[in-house]
């Protein structure tokens, strides 16, 4: 999962907002590579963009890395697209 929350709502709420991922290449251009330099993943992954879901914080457990800005401006285009937000 990547949790695509802002800060302050994570700080308010006892929900966190995410985008499911997968390891499947659909070549789908709204499924987002993940990458970064401190990202621990053992095989290539995509966020599902078109799945956003909230979810209780107890069902994260572990932070396995932090993606970079360029992989998180591409989720926002996306999440943007499909919410139909300027």
């Amino acid at each position: 999962m990547l949790v695509v929350a802002s800060d302050l709502y994570l700080e308010q709420a006892t929900l966190a907002i995410v985008l499911p991922a997968t390891t499947t290449d659909r070549g789908w251009p709204n499924h987002v590579l993940l990458a970064g330099p401190r990202l621990g993943l053992a095989q290539p992954t995509f966020a599902m963009t078109e799945q956003p879901r909230t979810v209780t914080r107890e069902r994260l457990v572990t932070q396995i890395g932090i993606v970079d800005a360029t992989t998180m401006r591409e989720v926002d285009r996306w999440l943007r697209d499909f919410l139909a937000l300027p």
